[in-house]
């Protein structure tokens, strides 16, 4: 008996050590950043032109609707009025009528130039969301410290930002050596295809391969991650490929006052509730990486958790599930997001269908996922049905070893202070994807710092921006245009 239980305390004091000792060795150091004098930014200003950019109301267009596109003209002539030296020292190229391609031709011909990136388009408001908002969508209110309206967030903040920092660099004689590309699609919010699509094949022709491309992404974020209440920055060097399907039952149609046991409506209902109920396998190889970048800004107990995986991971994934940002992390998402059956109250319809929005991980594809959801929803009468397959794969994953990705970084931090800047897989999909077949270098960040809770407001109701993050974009791609600029 004595022997057993020297044994097992031999076993526990391996155990603990291995833990303690990945523990230790886990974290990445946070290197020490040199501060650099920031230009100043009157923010307000900043405010005032994002205000009238969100008036113009330039919710994407589907299909020829010429009536549709005087809210992205009214947009154009807004930005000629307000960024003169742009539009003069600036060569702007039109790409399908809508989308937008600054050119800023550097002193060094033969380096790779800069493309950074934004767009022009927003998604559309619910009609019976209106009352719920605090000013209305596309008022452009600022007030309480911050610019309100639908694009405050996603992302013509980006939009405006870009052209603020050019004017004012333009204005103080700054000349890239490195040629500066400004890209702005008219269509992200619908696939990009007319609009960062054409873009891309726009620079093919001209045979140009850009040294790095940074596009909207990720932000300066707190209490986002369990236990880690610090701010951090998080960097996109993937995004999730984004698929579209949709679950669809026929039936018999006849009078509502007489049922059959199995509608097509209920039958559709039992399908969607076994889905929501049956969440795809989570995976943490996209999070472990995530969680080394943190460093020691995760407390000591966290720290122990992330750096033993092979002896908590499940406690980890229960940890990550329970909020919509990190479950995203590390599963496939399969959402519901329109359901259509039925015209009249008392007819029973022939059909119903709704379309889920997935957003897969690396390695699943939209056949792999359909099977998964045939298997779980169980019943040969619900139809599972591929509506858009998106990208081949999931984006290629950027590197983050590389001096571009390293001056990034140190502009972020210069910019927003001495935090962890941790890439990761980003769950949205965003024009950046399109970029990766002419450049390995595409990154996706967005200069603000946000809270956890205003993350519901993108595509959601009161969307908004403080004022105070404007100034903080403004001088972040001025510092950055700067050095990514020099060749």
């Amino acid at each position: 008996m004595l022997a057993v239980i020297i044994v097992l305390v031999a076993l526990v004091a391996i155990l603990v050590g291995v833990v303690a000792w990945r523990t230790y060795t886990f974290p990445l150091p946070v290197t020490p950043i040199a501060p650099v004098e920031l230009d100043p930014v009157e923010a307000a200003s900043v405010a005032a032109h994002l205000s009238a950019v969100i008036q113009c109301e330039t919710v994407s267009v589907t299909g020829p609707a010429p009536d549709a596109y005087a809210a992205f003209a009214a947009l154009h002539r807004y930005l000629e009025d307000t960024y003169p030296r742009v539009h003069t020292a600036l060569t702007r190229h039109t790409i399908n009528e809508w989308s937008l391609v600054y050119e800023w031709r550097g002193t060094a011909a033969d380096a790779a130039p800069i493309v950074f990136m934004a767009h022009q388009d927003v998604v559309p408001i619910e009609p019976s969301s209106l009352g719920q908002w605090t000013h209305p969508p596309f008022s452009g209110a600022v007030a309480e410290g911050y610019v309100w309206g639908r694009g405050t967030l996603d992302i013509k903040t980006q939009l405006v930002g870009l052209l603020e920092s050019a004017e004012r660099l333009l204005e103080q004689g700054f000349q890239p050596e490195r040629t500066l590309y400004f890209a702005f699609g008219h269509d992200e919010e619908i696939q990009g295809k007319q609009g960062a699509c054409a873009i891309v094949k726009w620079f093919e022709a001209q045979e140009i391969r850009p040294a790095v491309v940074l596009d909207e992404g990720s932000v300066v974020v707190e209490d986002v991650l369990p236990g880690v209440q610090s701010p951090i920055a998080v960097v996109g060097v993937a995004e999730k490929r984004h698929t579209i399907l949709r679950l669809s039952v026929e039936g018999e149609p006849g009078h509502a006052s007489m049922p059959p046991q199995e509608t097509t409506i209920a039958l559709l209902a039992q399908a969607i509730a076994r889905v929501a109920s049956h969440p795809l396998p989570a995976t943490l190889t996209y999070v472990t990486l995530l969680f080394r970048y943190l460093g020691r800004t995760a407390p000591l107990a966290q720290r122990a958790v992330f750096a033993n995986l092979w002896l908590m991971g499940p406690v980890v994934r229960r940890m990550l599930a329970a909020s919509p940002q990190t479950n995203a992390l590390i599963r496939t998402t399969t959402t519901p997001t329109i359901i259509a059956g039925g015209r009249t109250e008392n007819v029973l319809p022939h059909a119903a269908s709704a379309t889920f929005d997935c957003r897969l991980m690396p390695g699943d594809t939209p056949d792999s996922v359909s099977a998964v959801l045939r298997d779980i929803i169980a019943d040969d009468r619900v139809q599972i049905t591929i509506i858009a397959e998106g990208e081949p794969t999931a984006s290629r994953l950027s590197p983050w070893d590389t001096a571009a990705f390293e001056t990034l970084s140190a502009t972020i931090r210069q910019v927003f202070g001495a935090l962890p800047v941790i890439p990761y897989l980003t769950a949205g999909a965003s024009d950046a994807r399109h970029y990766t077949a002419i450049c390995d270098k595409v990154y996706r960040f967005t200069p603000m710092h946000l809270h956890a809770s205003d993350l519901d407001r993108i595509h959601g109701i009161n969307e908004r921006v403080s004022v105070e993050n404007l100034g903080r974009m403004v001088q972040f791609y001025t510092q950055l245009m700067r050095s990514w600029g020099a060749s």
